[in-house]
């Protein structure tokens, strides 16, 4: 692993076989990531998330110098400020390998962090979001379409637990964690709507119904373009 390898030989390298599978744990879609493997080259933030997802150094990721793995890599005695005052721009989001129905339910599955996607911290102020109450999620499922597609990633704002209507929030209901379009109604509860109009809504009780609660509210979606 040297210098004499291009980026998108070492991108490649990270990658792997499985690129799908590489696109679901860095949240970069499959699209670009073979376009970087063959020519294209990544931007900061695409590239922080690459290295995060392959666990490798985005010094010898971008450049091909210094140690391939994270933990190889030691901080020099006077680092280059201009690079630390890049990744400063970033805040690191945790994702979790857990799929939010936008069908018919999905069961959660494991809720460790398995990757951290890199967001500017100024897109975050500029939108009102804290880091420290993000995840992302996966969707699966047609219900929300056009709005969310299966496999599209979502960030989610865990602090924002009351429902609001027209927002879009993931909720855990039954055992399923599902993600609907809410809407009140008076007396009654609230509406779990599906953008997709060949499903039917489901009115609920918030407060009558101790199997359901409220996630956090869709602030983000990714999709590949």
């Amino acid at each position: 692993m040297n210098c004499e390898m291009t980026i998108h030989d070492r991108i490649k390298l990270v990658i792997g076989s499985n690129v799908a599978a590489f696109s679901r744990a860095s949240g970069v879609s499959e699209s670009l990531l073979r376009q970087y493997s063959s020519g294209s080259k990544p931007g900061l933030e695409k590239a922080v998330n690459i290295a995060e997802a392959g666990g490798v150094n985005l010094q010898w990721l971008a450049t091909g110098e210094g140690p391939m793995r994270i933990e190889d890599a030691l901080m020099p005695e006077e680092p280059e400020m201009g690079a630390l005052d890049k990744m400063a721009e970033f805040a690191l989001i945790p994702g979790y390998d857990i799929q939010v129905s936008a069908g018919h339910g999905a069961i959660p599955g494991d809720e460790k962090a398995t990757r951290r996607l890199a967001f500017r911290h100024k897109w975050l102020k500029f939108r009102g979001l804290n880091q420290n109450d993000l995840v992302m999620v996966y969707a699966k499922g047609d219900s929300m379409e056009p709005t969310i597609s299966s496999n599209n990633t979502l960030m989610v704002d865990t602090s924002q637990k009351v429902p609001e209507d027209g927002g879009i929030y993931v909720i855990h209901h039954d055992g399923h964690l599902l993600v609907k379009r809410t809407q009140y109604a008076p007396g009654q509860g609230v509406w779990l709507i599906s953008d997709n109009k060949q499903y039917e809504k489901l009115l609920v009780n918030i407060e009558e119904t101790p199997e359901m609660d409220v996630v956090g509210k869709v602030v983000w979606i990714g999709r590949d373009m």
